[in-house]
């Protein structure tokens, strides 16, 4: 059975381990440095970027839980979680728009969210900015939503960035056009075809995680 201990030791060697690593990254020249740790000093583990922010959160979940002793876990916190670090993803998620759109963007805010109170919460300022230049800027142009179970999913990630974005500082401005994006592509959908699920590829519901979202931003008898 998984303890606190164990999973904190888990997440602390993938956040710290830098290959295998997945870019999702164009390279435009052959003197390019591509490795993980200078395109990504804060998220360089992991595997991939959104994985490594995700076990980022995790770590910092299980310290305010207490289950997260000063040791390697608070140590790697202290590493990548710095100021330096986190403008320099700023600066990438900004230079690349589409870059974990928007699922990592999601994640994101959420480890912005449960970092608020903590050491580490004054570093954030740049990349939560920037997820929310990205995020308004994405929302007035996105015609359609992305209903598959898999990272993509537009439901999921709005649903997330609403229950996060207020402890992460997003202006209500922005939750206020997260919502009405929500139900401008949700509202009216009825008759999910849910016998279908799930595709060989999902990971997520299509159908629950869009009942997800509406329940943050309908009222209780419109749900």
């Amino acid at each position: 059975m998984p303890t606190p201990q164990s999973i904190a030791a888990l997440a602390t060697a993938n956040v710290t381990r830098a290959y295998p690593h997945f870019p999702a990254h164009l390279v435009t020249s052959p003197t390019e440095d591509t490795t993980p740790r200078t395109l990504h000093p804060a998220f360089y583990g992991a595997y991939d970027w959104h994985s490594s922010v995700h076990m980022h959160w995790l770590l910092v979940r299980l310290h305010h839980r207490g289950e997260l002793p000063e040791g390697p876990g608070t140590a790697a916190l202290d590493a990548h979680l710095t100021a330096e670090h986190l403008r320099t993803e700023a600066d990438y998620l900004l230079a690349h728009p589409g870059f974990e759109r928007p699922y990592g963007w999601a994640w994101l805010t959420a480890l912005a969210a449960e970092c608020a109170g903590t050491r580490w919460a004054d570093a954030f300022g740049p990349a939560v900015g920037a997820v929310e230049r990205l995020l308004t800027a994405w929302l007035a142009k996105a015609t359609y939503p992305v209903r598959h179970g898999i990272h993509t999913n537009s439901a999921f990630a709005l649903g997330l960035i609403l229950d996060t974005g207020p402890a992460a500082g997003l202006t209500g401005t922005t939750l206020d056009a997260v919502r009405a994006r929500l139900l401008d592509w949700f509202a009216a959908d009825h008759d999910a075809p849910a016998h279908w699920e799930p595709s060989g590829q999902d990971f997520l519901s299509p159908a629950l995680t869009e009942a997800d979202a509406l329940r943050r931003v309908l009222p209780a008898a419109e749900f």
